[in-house]
């Protein structure tokens, strides 16, 4: 007679990969904000931890609180992902599923103790990835309002040395330079300040619903541009159709203002930025055209990660902007996107006419698959 097996649990490695395969179906199916990411970004450690929960199954003595791959996988889906705590609990109660289910289909039956042995540790696995999650996003703002207290001395000590100087001087053209540059940095206080109250609003209202009021989007957005065009020299051009819906004014003026910021900032000087507007069933599209280098493929969704800062030298700033816009246009029940085309750069803010029906059921599917 062959072989056979002195125990199935034996056999639980060689369902790794179906496992790992059955939970990146049912991770991309019920996880929305999963459906960006690539596979290795994906399933990060899970592999590794599922040899833990194989060792715990087959009976080996293991002490899983001595691992830390639960937590480092947590920290990474705050830095690389826009997941939030809920996410990344319900990433592994899918992973509980998927692997309970293919043990099952393959005739694994576990003892009642080391299932809940199993199950103890999948729990374990959840309380460590929510700190590790918390924690570092508790580091990544500590370090940007840090970040925020050193840079914002430089502009602010300047500006002041300005004002001094001029009180000083009788040189009217002498005043006139240090004039011009105590606005300059006056203007770059603003922003930093304006970023921080980006990082609030982003903050504060995370997982609310965002009060929606009736809104003109078309006199906003013109509203937006003209003070924009005035404070940086340049000229925007617009195209808008009226658009009258129920949308959160305050948060879609900031983001309004973070994209026009961001084409005047990396457009070429000089050229024209187009902005546009238009309906179409039952929704709206914003967009925000620049001309000026290409933004590299394997860029694009660094772009939206919270506290990225620029891989160029020159590039200032604590990456706030961008996904500020993408949580204003998700909680719209919307969505952003970027298309370089031609020498173009296009962001387009597309979102309904009125989210507010949806918001409930939205609600409720972040509360069983965020």
């Amino acid at each position: 007679m062959p072989d056979q097996p002195t125990e199935p649990r034996q056999c639980l490695p060689a369902l790794r990969d179906t496992v790992l395969a059955d939970w990146i179906d049912a991770v991309r199916t019920h996880v929305p904000r999963a459906a960006e990411l690539p596979a290795p970004l994906l399933i990060d450690t899970l592999p590794a931890f599922y040899d833990e929960l194989c060792a715990a199954a087959a009976g080996k003595r293991t002490d899983y609180r001595l691992s830390t791959l639960a937590s480092e996988h947590g920290g990474e889906r705050a830095r690389l992902t826009h997941y939030d705590a809920e996410t990344v609990a319900h990433e592994f109660q899918l992973f509980r599923a998927s692997t309970f289910a293919a043990w099952h289909r393959a005739g694994i039956a576990l003892p009642p103790d080391v299932a809940a042995t199993i199950n103890g540790m999948i729990d374990e696995a959840i309380r460590e990835s929510i700190t590790g999650f918390v924690l570092a996003e508790a580091a990544a703002r500590e370090q940007f309002f840090s970040a925020l207290a050193h840079d914002i001395r430089t502009p602010l000590s300047t500006a002041a040395m300005a004002v001094e100087h001029i009180s000083r001087i009788d040189d009217i053209a002498a005043a006139r330079r240090l004039a011009e540059l105590a606005a300059k940095q006056h203007a770059r206080i603003g922003t930093m300040l304006a970023d921080m109250l980006d990082v609030t609003l982003l903050s504060s209202t995370q997982g609310e619903t965002l009060d929606m009021q009736a809104l003109d989007l078309g006199a906003l957005l013109h509203d937006v541009i003209a003070c924009s065009a005035m404070a940086c020299g340049r000229r925007i051009d617009v195209s808008a159709e009226p658009a009258h819906g129920y949308w959160h004014r305050e948060s879609l003026r900031r983001a309004i203002e973070n994209l026009l910021g961001n084409a005047v900032k990396y457009s070429t000087p000089g050229t024209t930025i187009t902005a546009a507007l238009h309906c179409y069933g039952g929704r709206v599209a914003l967009s925000i055209t620049n001309a000026g280098p290409p933004i590299p493929p394997e860029r694009v969704e660094a772009l939206f990660q919270l506290f990225r800062r620029g891989a160029a030298q020159e590039e200032r700033g604590w990456g706030i902007g961008l996904p500020f816009v993408r949580s204003v246009a998700e909680r719209h029940c919307g969505s952003i996107t970027v298309e370089c085309r031609d020498g173009q750069t296009t962001f387009t803010l597309d979102f309904p006419v009125d989210p507010r029906p949806f918001l409930p059921a939205r609600g409720g599917v972040a509360r069983r698959h965020p």
